[in-house]
């Protein structure tokens, strides 16, 4: 029995080296990363300091040019744009950047991923190797109290991000224009009409819209909800709603792009049925930044 326990303390120790080794050296690559995906979200997390902070989806990073919204608008502008986010990923960004500094506007892109009933677990994961951070805990309870405990475990934490963090270091592959990934692919090919389908609304997501708003209020932030267009335009349904209502209740502006017709029924601005391409993001910027100038925004 005594060399039984041995052996059970003996694994259970082994189990924990590896465990605290591997989460040094996540932390390691993460601290020290040259770029790439990798690097594009630590800069967001623990760097950036622009004037103008853009946030959402993989919409938002290929939609709008930081550049375009410079030359409009003045300042500085980055797009914290992150394939696959959501509001709740994106209220964890915010408080970590309010950690170190107060941008003067935020910008975020609109998508039924802000409102809608969806496994929200997947929006925790750029949030993972940040859970030390002040109030991010908080998120990651409010999502699933389970994962409290799941996160003690650095092998947990870190499963799904140590080798993209290890290229990231070794050689970044994907490159970004202050946050935004522009596309030079042009939609040849009619895609298919999306199905309509029930759409639920998350009462927790809209929770977090509601705190993202009395954050950026608290802090006296310039907060701008805007509906980026949709390739199919009329023939889809408008998911915006309940934001809109939300909006409208807080006295929050609401710049609606969804069913820009100039946009939405030129195949020549699209990368896809989804994404503009790079001529698409600049005219829809240049559009949008026009719109925050004249009603928003003062240089």
């Amino acid at each position: 029995m005594r060399r039984f326990l041995l052996k059970i303390s003996l694994f259970f120790a082994i189990i924990f080296v590896a465990d605290l080794s591997f989460g040094k050296v996540c932390d390691y690559l993460r601290d020290h990363t040259k770029g790439g995906f990798t690097g594009n979200i630590q800069y967001i997390c623990e760097q950036c300091d622009e004037d103008i902070i853009m946030m959402g989806s993989s919409r938002m990073k290929h939609h709008y040019v930081p550049q375009v919204l410079e030359d409009s608008l003045g300042g500085s502008c980055y797009n914290a744009g992150v394939d696959g986010s959501g509001i709740i990923q994106s209220y964890g960004f915010v408080d970590m950047i309010l950690e170190r500094y107060t941008p003067k506007v935020i910008i975020y892109d609109v998508t039924r991923f802000d409102m809608f009933v969806d496994d929200n677990i997947k929006y925790l994961g750029c949030l993972k190797a940040y859970y030390y951070k002040a109030n991010v805990a908080d998120i990651f309870l409010d999502v699933n109290s389970k994962e409290k405990w799941k996160m003690k475990s650095n092998l947990y934490r870190y499963n799904s991000d140590f080798f993209g963090f290890l290229g990231d270091n070794i050689h970044p592959t994907i490159a970004f224009d202050k946050g935004y990934q522009p596309s030079t692919k042009v939609m040849d090919y009619n895609p298919d009409i999306p199905a309509e389908e029930t759409q639920l609304v998350d009462s927790l997501k809209l929770q977090y819209v509601k705190k993202f708003i009395d954050k950026a209020k608290f802090n006296n932030i310039i907060l701008v909800f805007v509906a980026s267009p949709t390739y199919f335009g009329q023939l889809l349904p408008d998911y915006n709603d309940p934001i809109k209502e939300l909006c409208k209740n807080n006295s929050v502006p609401f710049i609606d792009f969804f069913y820009d017709s100039v946009i939405c029924e030129n195949k020549s601005l699209w990368a896809d049925a989804t994404h503009m391409n790079d001529t698409g993001a600049q005219f829809f910027s240049s559009k949008l930044a026009a719109v925050l100038k004249t009603k928003y925004i003062k240089k």
